[in-house]
């Protein structure tokens, strides 16, 4: 009765490891391409440079979508105001969808630039329909600009940021820009530091994907779109809570243009609390899962050669592919007990598989500290080690991409949350208990799995069983760490309210 779901489990198994492969290896040579490009010093990959001249400066409206933002909103305002243009010929929208002090915080700035002769104004919705898709399509039709430049509340772009992405604009058929983000608080600890690395990573692939002139996800803050292109292609698409990649791979879809900078740096801040993280990174599993089973069928019917056409492929499944390494750890426990690997298939597809994963984790590992700008020397224990560790941190957030891919499919598109920014507690929705009690069942499941293989002498699986209990245990670590952190804030505040200190 075993046999049919041993081999059913051998045969998924394998199935991962050849996709896996596949992705692999077009991600490597992606990398070498952007290691070819950092070799030339190629940092602007269209045929412009950064002191193009411009005859006429077109008009742009800067668009900043916020939503109880009290932390951040005053200083995103401040750099709105002080970026480089001719002043008549931009103009500053607040999206405002507050149901707190923000709103009236951006007021009191807006007043103070609006005073000083700075084209700016704050709009506010009666509701928050289409979440932030809902809130940049209501902007755009009240804008005048031909050009939006985006800027989510946590960025601070850099003064000149328009005099250096606009010129670009001259191809007429690019259709949007994106520039780098860099963070602030990336040092704060290794939470922030893995996270500044992942993006990093995805910035650095970026590069040459860029210049082999393939598909590109986008950002979508800290990025520049043409009106011409958001008219085409309908805006912003409320069915998705990324609507961001959504837009940009329709745009890349209508052959549209892109362009990545990577010299031109906005400033960010991260998510610092396990909580927040896990939240933010199941909403973004959820939406890149939809995305690319939306687009699906059209990425079949394009017309492309093979190499671009499996380069999007891997793009747009990529989040797939990560919710199916959740699916290994979940087949590791049947296959040790069920399978002892005498097989030259499973043998073969194991030592394959962790073969792929330390060329992977060195390529990834190495690209995520070119493009997150990691460039100090470090003792090499510990540097093989903090590698080791951000690897097993994907582990973690494959079970949040699992856990976003099962809630897409049972339709649960639109369930947008707002990530709290830095280490601000903030009310969190019930899927982050649900993450938690997975994350619980998956350290122990695997504890589970590496006691019945050394029971049964079936070892072939315990590193990936162990490297699933490093990266669980340290997002239980820190979610108890600021379980800990809350329950002593809540008792000092308790204490002052008893002692009269709280008006």
């Amino acid at each position: 009765m075993l046999a049919p779901f041993s081999w059913f489990c051998q045969a998924i198994f394998l199935i991962v490891v050849v996709y896996f492969a596949v992705y692999v290896l077009l991600e490597v040579r992606v990398f070498l391409i952007s290691r070819k490009v950092e070799r030339r010093k190629l940092t602007e990959l269209v045929h412009l440079t950064s002191e193009t001249q411009t005859d006429r400066w077109p008009p742009v409206s800067v668009l900043l979508p916020i939503c109880n933002e009290s932390e951040v909103v005053e200083r995103l305002i401040d750099a709105a105001c002080c970026l480089r243009y001719p002043a008549k010929q931009l103009e500053i929208l607040v999206l405002d969808d507050s149901s707190d002090g923000t709103t009236e915080l951006a007021r009191v700035k807006i007043a103070h630039y609006s005073a000083r002769g700075v084209d700016i104004r704050l709009l506010k919705r009666r509701d928050r329909k289409g979440y932030k898709a809902g809130n940049l399509v209501n902007g755009v039709q009240q804008s005048r600009g031909e050009f939006f430049a985006i800027f989510d509340a946590d960025f601070v772009p850099p003064v000149d940021f328009l005099l250096q992405t606009i010129p670009y604009f001259s191809d007429p058929e690019l259709g949007f820009l994106q520039t780098c983000i860099g963070y602030e608080n990336r040092d704060v600890s290794f939470l922030t530091r893995f996270q500044a690395m992942e993006m990093g990573h995805q910035q650095y692939v970026t590069i040459g994907l860029s210049e082999d002139g393939d598909m590109a996800s986008l950002s979508g803050s800290s990025c520049v779109w043409r009106k011409a292109c958001v008219d085409a292609l309908g805006g912003w698409n409320a069915s998705t809570v990324t609507e961001d990649v959504d837009l940009g791979y329709r745009a890349q879809f209508g052959e549209w243009k892109y362009a990545y900078l990577r010299e031109v740096v906005s400033m960010s801040i991260l998510p610092e609390t396990i909580s927040a993280f896990r939240v933010q990174r199941e909403r973004w599993g959820r939406g890149l899962i939809h995305s690319g089973f939306k687009h699906g069928k059209q990425i079949l019917l394009q017309r492309m050669p093979l190499m671009k056409r499996m380069h999007a492929i891997s793009l747009m499944s990529s989040s797939v592919l990560l919710a199916s390494i959740y699916v290994l750890i979940l087949l590791s426990l049947p296959l040790t007990y069920l399978v002892h690997f005498d097989g030259a298939g499973m043998r073969w597809g194991t030592f394959a598989f962790f073969v792929l994963v330390a060329l992977w984790g060195l390529e990834n590992a190495f690209g995520a500290r070119r493009g997150a700008r990691f460039d100090s020397k470090r003792n090499i224990v510990k540097h093989l080690w903090d590698t080791y560790c951000y690897i097993a941190m994907f582990l973690p957030m494959a079970w949040y991409y699992f856990a976003g891919g099962v809630r897409a499919l049972f339709g649960v598109y639109g369930d947008f949350h707002r990530t709290p920014k830095g280490n601000k507690e903030s009310f969190m929705p019930r899927v982050n208990g649900v993450l938690l009690v997975g994350e619980v069942f998956t350290f122990f499941y695997s504890l589970t799995a590496i006691w019945v293989a050394f029971r049964g002498g079936n070892y072939f699986l315990i590193p990936l069983d162990v490297t699933t209990c490093v990266g669980f245990g340290m997002v239980l670590y820190w979610s108890w760490k600021e379980r800990k952190r809350w329950t002593r804030t809540r008792g000092n505040g308790a204490k002052e309210f008893e002692n009269g200190d709280l008006r």
